[in-house]
């Protein structure tokens, strides 16, 4: 009886059964939510056939979760429930690539650009003048100076290399102007990067005529930069064309930026350091199929779409070094140029030769100390490691003479004086012939207490203004003890 006065009440539009109407019907569409997506420690599932919009809260940093109705869920366990107002007349699923955060304010724009929304208090509303453009599908969204952007995409059958952003003045969309953006091949779905005031981008898809371009082609495979300042872009540097990952790409819902790294997320995980030149591959822990995900900078963690049936998708939350698997892979992202090529063999070679010549001067120099002999002024003795070295006075005399001009040529004839002071002649003949056999005898002695050849011992050389007279200079060293 009580249902048929309620449904008499709701027919004629009392306004006491409408809202009770209301009530019921959001208590209805809660219990219907909790009834069709358990939660399973932290982890929510959903009909796969339903549309969602998994995005960060400007304000608080945490994940929001909505799926297909006017509730959200949000916190580590998605166990807070709240009201949320979207627009009926749009789909959650044409937001989720295109995500904004200014001033704690969340901004969504339309996949192919046009229409764009602003959240605020649980409310979604559009703020723009525009349309629904469907022309840079799969576009690279990033802001700058409280601007958003959108470079590149796909639509009205043609691939794009402009950047369009909002005048939030003007509610529209105008395009910017970039210098020498006619090297760059116009694509979609790229990988990107922001640093310092630069959009580094690299890879894609791209169409002519119609059909794909493979990623590879030469003119494709460069990282440009996108100088944010001016407005101008430069080509950066070429990347190896064998990289696994840059063939793979889910689109800009499966990668993020983490400091000035990219990561993108396939069947396992790729981090690239295009600034360390750096690629590193990484497994999924507990291998999931991801179709969308979030990475909060913050709390370093990942909130992350993936399939769990044929029927069903869950969502859930985690720190991403849990969801790091092990390291599978490293190597090098940019290819070698025959420029970088010569620089590497010219760098090896002078590591060889500076190892060479750095082995030699610490060979002959260790050498060098090993031959080092002593001379004690006070006896008139050469020593060698302390030991003595049996010398006639006349050797000794002439070493005693090479002292005071060590490490330098000097003329042969001036040790004739030296070796005639006892002799009652001054035949030259005489005198020459005494110097020689007595540098022989030197030679012979030194060659032996020092273990070394006997033409390491002296250096001889022809006087440079006189080819006729001859040189020699002693090839170690004499310290004098007091």
């Amino acid at each position: 009886m009580y249902f048929a006065i309620f449904v008499f009440m709701i027919v004629n539009k009392s306004p006491k059964a409408i809202r009770k109407f209301k009530y019921l019907k959001k208590c209805f569409l809660f219990f219907s939510l909790l009834l069709f997506c358990p939660i399973v420690v932290g982890q929510l599932n959903f009909n796969r056939n339903t549309s969602y919009l998994l995005f960060e809260d400007a304000a608080t940093g945490e994940h929001i979760f909505i799926n297909n109705d006017s509730i959200a869920l949000s916190g580590p366990d998605f166990s807070n429930h709240f009201k949320v107002n979207f627009p009926k007349e749009l789909n959650l699923n044409d937001f989720n690539y295109n995500k904004y955060q200014i001033h704690n304010t969340n901004y969504f724009v339309d996949d192919g650009c046009g229409y764009v929304l602003e959240f605020k208090n649980n409310t979604f509303k559009r703020i723009d003048n525009s349309f629904k453009h469907r022309n840079q599908f799969g576009a690279i969204p990033f802001q700058f100076k409280n601007t958003m952007y959108l470079w590149g995409g796909y639509g009205l059958f043609t691939s794009k290399n402009i950047l369009t952003y909002y005048d939030f003045l003007g509610g529209e969309w105008l395009e910017k102007k970039q210098e020498n953006i006619h090297q760059v091949v116009p694509r979609s779905y790229s990988f990107s990067l922001l640093k310092d005031g630069n959009l580094y981008f690299f890879g894609g898809k791209t169409k002519s005529n119609n059909e794909e371009v493979n990623y590879n082609e030469n003119k494709f495979n460069g990282v440009w930069r996108l100088d944010l300042n001016d407005f101008t872009i430069h080509k950066f540097r070429q990347y190896d064309k064998s990289l696994a990952f840059i063939n793979y790409s889910k689109g800009n819902d499966c990668q993020f930026q983490i400091d000035n790294k990219i990561i993108t997320i396939s069947k396992v995980i790729t981090e690239v350091d295009i600034f360390k030149d750096e690629v590193k591959t990484y497994a999924i822990k507990n291998y999931k199929n991801v179709k969308d995900i979030l990475y909060h900078k913050t709390s370093k963690s990942v909130t992350y779409v993936y399939a769990i049936n044929k029927n069903y998708d869950a969502i859930i939350n985690q720190p991403y070094l849990e969801f790091r698997g092990d390291l599978l892979e490293e190597t090098t992202f940019y290819e070698d140029t025959f420029l970088m090529i010569l620089i590497k063999y010219t760098l090896l070679v002078l590591a060889i030769l500076t190892a060479f010549f750095g082995f030699k001067y610490m060979y002959l120099k260790k050498k060098k100390n090993n031959l080092q002999i002593s001379y004690a002024k006070n006896t008139n003795i050469f020593y060698f490691k302390k030991t003595p070295i049996p010398l006639n006075n006349l050797s000794v005399l002439t070493l005693v003479y090479f002292i005071e001009r060590q490490s330098e040529y000097l003329s042969i004839n001036e040790l004739n004086p030296i070796l005639s002071k006892d002799l009652d002649t001054d035949n030259y003949i005489t005198i020459n012939k005494r110097r020689e056999r007595v540098l022989k005898e030197l030679t012979l002695e030194l060659s032996t207490v020092l273990k070394v050849p006997k033409e390491l011992v002296f250096s001889y050389r022809k006087n440079k203004f006189d080819k006729r007279l001859k040189e020699i200079k002693l090839n170690f060293t004499i310290t004098i003890k007091s």
